[in-house]
């Protein structure tokens, strides 16, 4: 694909998001909404392999149908309250199709089934776009819409996403699909919060985004495709490594780094305001999750995978240390963001 091709079409991405942040008209939401899609869809196919074009039509196919619910949620909105603003209050048909059309953009439950397959089928660097940028423009049409309709069906599915993202992740191999499922029950923890405290939500994505864009860079750079390739690119790149397992243990919500920070907060808003099933809910996929997290941190860090000694590849040359590249310095300045900057989120979280 041409240089000037590709960065009109990602201008485009970009464009449709804004569009759907800054609008309150549902028909322009719905228009940046499928604007981002259709400028991602020949993006997702640059690199025109089988399995990357089974998981654009899959993917394709999903936003069109989420795109449909969508479109005829507002209509009869439209229909039943003469009013295109996304500041009114919603009917109950209208709200549930709104919330399943953006479950399916999400990919969270009870809609999370192409997503894993989805991101297992393309490459990392375009699964990072699926899995970060195009879960802004949903979330905060959803936050949006939970400060003035009823959130009791919000809730419900955020909490089976945690679930089920931590419950599906356990015997997954692959670190694509890993990912996905550690997306939907991170997602899963983001919309429960979003009902009790927007401001906790925004600080949460914001720190989802940062961790998992982290994650995908440090893998693609590295190549690991299985949990197998983690003992040769510990090897190759220690650094690699440690920003791995630390980003991953933060995802988990381990003390000190910042994901426990957030986790915490959040727990502390729901018991705060007497939610206490939810929370329990919301520790119980944790839990689940925390071992698919643990299960990398583990094989990265001590379980060396047989091999021979000539495929070992030395990290440094016999000269010195070897420079870092430069995608290791914006990897290491992601990574600073993501996991250890607590002071940065506690402030976001409180004084927004």
């Amino acid at each position: 694909m041409y240089r000037i091709v590709s960065l009109f079409l990602f201008a485009t991405v970009i464009l449709g998001t804004i569009i759907v942040i800054t609008s309150e008209n549902w028909f322009i939401i719905w228009v940046g909404l499928e604007l981002s899609t259709l400028a991602l869809v020949p993006i997702l196919t640059s690199t025109f392999t089988p399995r990357n074009v089974e998981a654009t039509v899959k993917y394709f196919l999903i936003q069109a149908l989420s795109a449909a619910l969508l479109l005829n949620s507002t209509l009869i909105q439209a229909w039943l309250t003469g009013s295109w603003s996304i500041l009114t209050p919603m009917n109950d048909l209208s709200f549930i199709l709104l919330v399943i059309a953006l479950a399916f953009k999400l990919g969270i439950a009870p809609c999370h089934f192409w997503f894993p397959d989805v991101l297992q089928g393309l490459p990392f660097n375009q699964g990072l776009i699926v899995s970060t940028w195009q879960k802004i423009a949903p979330l905060i049409i959803l936050f949006q819409v939970t400060q003035i309709s009823a959130s009791s069906l919000v809730v419900i599915i955020g909490l089976l996403s945690t679930l089920i993202g931590g419950w599906g992740g356990l015997n997954q191999t692959q670190t694509r699909k890993i990912l996905a499922f550690s997306s939907i029950g991170n997602m899963g923890w983001i919309i429960v919060t979003s009902v009790y405290s927007y401001n906790a939500a925004l600080a949460m994505l914001l720190i989802y985004l940062t961790i998992n864009t982290c994650l995908f860079l440090t893998f693609q750079f590295s190549n690991i495709l299985t949990l197998g390739h983690l003992n040769s690119a510990t090897q190759a790149s220690p650094i690699n490594t440690l920003i791995i397992i630390l980003s991953i243990l933060s995802l988990g919500g381990l003390p000190p780094l910042t994901g426990f920070t957030m986790k915490f907060y959040s727990l502390y808003c729901l018991v705060n305001n007497g939610f206490y099933l939810p929370s329990a809910i919301l520790i119980t996929g944790s839990l689940l999750s925390l071992f698919f997290y643990l299960r990398i941190a583990f094989n990265a860090s001590l379980i060396l995978f047989p091999q021979h000694i000539i495929n070992l590849t030395s990290w440094r040359n016999s000269n010195g240390l070897t420079p870092l590249p430069l995608q290791t310095w914006a990897i290491s300045i992601l990574f600073i963001l993501g996991t250890i900057s607590t002071p940065l989120v506690l402030s976001l979280s409180l004084f927004l």
